[in-house]
């Protein structure tokens, strides 16, 4: 940005009030803006499928203000919508603070592009670490299709200033996203692996569909998937909806070969005239990765048969096949020791995220982080607390946030530590865990009629239930919210917790 458009960005702050001196962010830093996740990729068609990316400023020094641009290939991609997250005050994984003043906030669909510029405003301190500036989500417009090339399309930051006070530009590198559009086979039915290429964290469960697209009059198949022993085992193999949308089936074959690294599954209709024509899953594969061992796992269909309903003389129905793969990785084991009155503490956090920005504040008895990871993968973390500095009183109890909202978890605790495990889509980053009353099932430390109506919402339900909310369930026996989980909340209705 030209030295003109910084001043625009600051007069304001400059007019209101004497910064002082600035102070020269730490040498060797590397400030990075960039979009999340780098890459997305599909296989198969994804004409009309939306997916969200993530602009990020990491690793800043005194950010003041900024002024991104971004721009897309609209021949591929259609803007849906985006969500800014500033100020860090009003968003968990947001940045700069308040107050701030908005300068561009435009997006052209014609063209392509995004600006988006903010400043804060005196007395906002200076904004130092990692965060999050908005999120944009896209709708594929078309996918190529076979002589056409793969489509590459770049998420380009082709324009990124940042400032810290006094209109001084911040040093920073760029990364832009890619998403890809492989060009889809000539033969218009495809058997694939859902999804295609993914990451899983070690000793997960996970399930991976076998699915057909644009199949028409499909009676039955015959399937074997391979995989590697060494990072994979199959546990079970289960019949999917799609063949039986047409009527009722018979399974043929269903065989688990843990040894060989093989599954085959072979299904036929019984009785109905024509098969079932369109896309869908045929089954479901559940899958344990390995807790000992990383690497890249292929998926690879192989010895594939889909026949039609044709009588006497059944036909091959010719397809094409995208085989796939999962990449296993470690569980990351990251210590964030904090000090407080002189002594430190320890945190422990194990993930399959990325945990960044940890940060405990003693007098609110709060702890903020990020969890990044692909979208792919379902994130999960287990915190360890040292019960020395978080020591409950029998009235109160921890709630966790995710990206402003409660989420359920599980606790344990032996006699120095508490032990939080919590799962979360790796979509959203912000998480904050906090000491408050038992009773405040939202976070917001007061017990009001907000929790009261999130209990009685979920009155008599199970886990079997669309009503099913976990944060409701309060009290033993569980897994049915009744009067006692109610009484738990009506009991102490009023009461804040302080610090």
């Amino acid at each position: 940005m030209k030295k003109s458009k910084i001043v625009v960005l600051f007069i304001v702050s400059i007019l209101l009030s004497s910064l002082g001196a600035f102070i020269n962010p730490a040498a060797g830093q590397t400030t990075t803006v960039g979009v999340d996740p780098a890459l997305t990729e599909y296989y198969v068609k994804a004409t009309g499928t939306q997916f969200t990316v993530a602009v990020k400023i990491t690793e800043v020094t005194d950010l003041y203000g900024f002024d991104l641009k971004l721009r897309w290939n609209t021949t591929f991609l259609d803007y849906v919508s985006r969500s800014v997250h500033v100020p860090r005050d009003t968003y968990l994984d947001g940045v700069l603070w308040n107050p701030v003043i908005p300068v561009a906030d435009q997006v052209n669909t014609t063209e392509g592009t995004y600006e988006i510029a903010y400043a804060s405003l005196a007395p906002a301190p200076t904004f130092t670490g990692t965060g999050t500036v908005f999120t944009m989500t896209f709708e594929v417009k078309y996918h190529p299709v076979q002589p056409e090339p793969d489509a590459n399309i770049t998420l380009e930051l082709y324009s990124t200033d940042l400032s810290a006070p006094l209109g001084v530009p911040i040093s920073h590198t760029t990364e832009n996203g890619t998403v890809i559009l492989h060009a889809l086979p000539p033969i218009s039915t495809i058997l694939y692996t859902q999804p295609t290429t993914f990451r899983k964290s070690q000793g997960v469960s996970f399930n991976l569909n076998v699915s057909v697209q644009n199949v028409t009059d499909l009676y039955a198949f015959d399937i074997c998937l391979y995989y590697n022993t060494t990072l994979l085992d199959a546990l079970s193999v289960a019949e999917g909806p799609f063949l039986k949308s047409g009527g009722s089936t018979i399974t043929v074959k269903s065989e688990v070969n843990d040894t060989e690294g093989k599954v085959r599954f072979a299904l036929s209709l019984m009785g109905p005239p024509t098969g079932v024509n369109g896309s869908g899953t045929l089954f479901t594969i559940m899958f344990q990765s390995s807790t000992q061992a990383t690497g890249e796992s292929p998926l690879s269909l192989q010895d594939t048969d889909l026949s039609d309903s044709s009588w006497p003389s059944p036909n091959p129905i010719n397809h094409a096949l995208i085989n796939g793969s999962v990449t296993i990785l470690l569980v990351e084991v990251i210590t964030h020791t904090v000090v407080v009155g002189g002594d430190s503490y320890d945190f422990t956090t194990a993930s399959s995220s990325s945990i960044t920005d940890f940060a405990y504040n003693d007098t609110q008895k709060l702890m903020i982080f990020n969890a990044t990871g692909p979208p792919d993968v379902l994130g999960f973390t287990n915190i360890t607390m040292p019960k020395a500095l978080l020591a409950l009183p029998t009235s109160d109890t921890f709630v966790v946030l995710f990206d402003g909202k409660a989420i359920y978890y599980t606790r344990t605790e032996n006699a120095t530590h508490y032990f939080l495990y919590f799962t979360y889509p790796h979509s959203a980053h912000g998480i904050e865990i906090k000491r408050t009353i038992i009773g405040d099932l939202n976070g917001d430390r007061k017990v009001n009629i907000y929790d009261v109506v999130t209990v009685t919402a979920a009155y008599d339900a199970t886990p079997a239930d669309a009503r099913w909310n976990p944060l409701a369930d309060l009290t033993t026996p569980w897994n049915k919210i009744n009067i006692y989980d109610v009484v738990v909340v009506t009991r102490v209705y009023g009461r804040t917790w302080t610090p």
